[in-house]
């Protein structure tokens, strides 16, 4: 029996150095991912465009292969794990009377450590595991997302709601995804419509046993919350869909779901604009009247623009007189009402730079910021958020930030918009709102001289939105062309055309093949009198924004 089990563990050690090749390969998507961004916004020619649409391709099937494969070894290391600990359970003889089980470390003589041995997929045990599959609810609602592959035809419209069962897994996996969620107040919140929530409890008043009560006055921290929907689909190929297990199956579909609505979560709650999505930290913090999304009972407001957002010249200050400085910018939150745990959000460059600057200082307190991510001398979780500005430090009180989770999320699913690429979409959605109970509570600082920023850009919303519309123009030109002006576009975007006999159809973030050709306005454009000229705007994304058309008229 002994010699199986270090068979065994031998084969775990081998899935698990596979399992941190393919993870490092999964972090290297996303520098690959903006490559690619910047490969886009460059490209100019037939050619060009070609070999990004290649490259994206191979991109995509690269991400997705890596997807099933972690998927896949998972579900290898867990069943190795379990039958690893079910070998070990039946040679170890029961304990005496009296005497506690040995710890399993023990029991194996210490020839691998184990993890807890009862929380195994995502958080859950294998028997809860297993019973979440075997449910119904959730043998139904895999059956019919492979159905939907199956029937290779557009089920636009179709929603898949997320069986009950699934949605605190689905909840858990968002909260364990997000940078910032752990760090603020989230609250579950029934029904559709808004709803006035207490951001902040009031305090109670000290009397006599037999005295009257007094009123306890919450409106000043009465949030009003809305329920925005959140939301994005993920790509998978078919053959995940009709060749993996249920267990991968799902796996990659709730851990790529989670991680997505997680990190919008992210940025919305630090520069959500409060339009369609949360009201983040930094956007109240750089309010300076009354915004739209404040509540009739939220309170007085203040103007916190000035004494709440700070610029530090600091660059070349360290050790003593650098944290001297810093803690008068950090010292500005009131933790009044707060649980009193600190939170500093900033990129990864940022928070070395902190660390680098707290070892002329004391070598001990950069040594445990460095492992514990605490800031070093004043204190306070650093969070590494990467859409931040370089040596901008947003922070405060995180439990005065109030965000409101409403019931029900849906997965719907599409095969069409990614029917040639042989893969079928999911969406998932789900409904939030927030805004900090108390802006006093929060600052915004830069310290090294530059202005901190106080907006970001979000992921456009181009199916909602819609395509706005270019006025094009044509005129006779030289001999068999004709004249193309375009007006009503942004500057900063590029223009694509395409002939036909009749206006092209195009979707709002559609993004165009190699059939379409890079114009300016003004343009001579080869077309015979009576071809449809249809042009098309694009964003740095490359993706339609605006679209407009004319009938040409060739020069003599």
């Amino acid at each position: 029996m002994a010699l199986k089990i270090l068979r065994r563990q031998q084969d775990l050690r081998s899935m698990q150095a596979q399992m941190e090749t393919l993870v490092s390969e999964r972090d290297a998507f996303a520098a690959r991912e903006h490559e690619l961004e910047a490969d886009i916004a460059a490209a100019q020619t037939e050619e060009d465009r070609a070999a990004v649409d290649a490259a994206i391709d191979e991109f995509e099937q690269q991400r997705n292969a890596n997807v099933v494969a972690i998927a896949e070894l998972q579900t290898r290391i867990d069943a190795t794990t379990e039958e690893i600990r079910s070998l070990e359970a039946a040679q170890t003889p029961p304990p005496a009377a009296g005497q506690p089980a040995a710890p399993a470390a023990e029991r194996s003589n210490n020839t691998m450590p184990m993890t807890n041995p009862e929380r195994r997929w995502l958080g859950l045990t294998y028997q809860e595991r297993d019973a979440l599959l075997q449910a119904p609810e959730t043998r139904d609602f895999l059956s019919n997302i492979r159905a939907l592959r199956m029937s290779q035809r557009s089920v636009s419209g179709a929603e898949l709601g997320i069986p009950d069962n699934l949605l605190p897994l689905l909840r858990d996996l968002t909260y364990q995804s997000s940078r910032v969620l752990p760090h603020i107040s989230v609250m579950a919140v029934g029904g559709t419509s808004r709803q006035n929530i207490a951001g902040v409890a009031p305090e109670a008043i000290w009397t006599e046993m037999d005295a009257a009560m007094n009123e306890l006055d919450i409106n000043f921290y009465q949030l009003t919350m809305d329920g925005f929907m959140v939301g994005g689909y993920i790509a998978l190929p078919n053959y995940v869909l009709s060749d993996d297990t249920d267990l991968a199956l799902l796996t990659t579909v709730m851990q790529y779901l989670a991680a997505s609505i997680a990190k919008s979560l992210d940025k919305a709650g630090i520069y959500g604009t409060g339009t369609k999505m949360p009201v983040g930290i930094i956007t109240r913090l750089a309010a300076t009247s009354k915004p739209e999304w404040w509540g009739a009972n939220q309170g007085t407001f203040s103007d916190l623009h000035e004494s709440h957002i700070l610029k530090l010249d600091l660059g070349a200050k360290y050790g003593e007189e650098f944290f001297q400085k810093l803690c008068e910018a950090t010292g500005v939150p009131s933790p009044n009402y707060s649980d009193g745990r600190a939170v500093w959000f900033c990129n990864r460059k940022t928070h070395l730079d902190i660390v680098a600057r707290s070892l002329n200082f004391n070598s001990a307190a950069a040594l445990v910021a460095g492992v514990s991510d605490t800031m070093p001398v004043i204190g306070g979780t650093f969070v590494e958020l990467d859409f931040m500005q370089d040596y901008d430090v947003c922070g405060g009180f995180g439990s005065l930030y109030s965000l409101a989770e409403r019931e029900g999320m849906v997965i719907e699913a599409n095969t069409s918009v990614k029917w040639l690429q042989n893969m079928t979409c999911f969406k998932g959605l789900a409904r939030y709102d927030g805004k900090p109970a108390i802006g006093e509570a929060f600052v915004l600082f830069n310290y090294k001289n530059a202005a901190p920023k106080t907006t970001i850009t979000f992921g456009a919303d181009y199916i909602n939105e819609g395509l706005g519309t270019l006025i094009v123009t044509t005129a006779a030109g030289a001999s068999g062309k004709t004249t193309v002006t375009v007006a009503g576009n942004a500057s900063a975007n590029k223009l694509r055309y395409k002939l036909a006999g009749a206006p092209l159809s195009v979707e709002a973030g559609e993004k165009l093949d190699a059939s379409w050709t890079a114009m300016t306005s003004g343009a001579a454009v080869a077309a015979a009198t009576g071809n449809v000229i249809t042009v098309v705007e694009i964003d740095s994304a490359g993706k339609a924004v605006n679209l407009g058309s004319a009938t040409c008229t060739a020069g003599a």
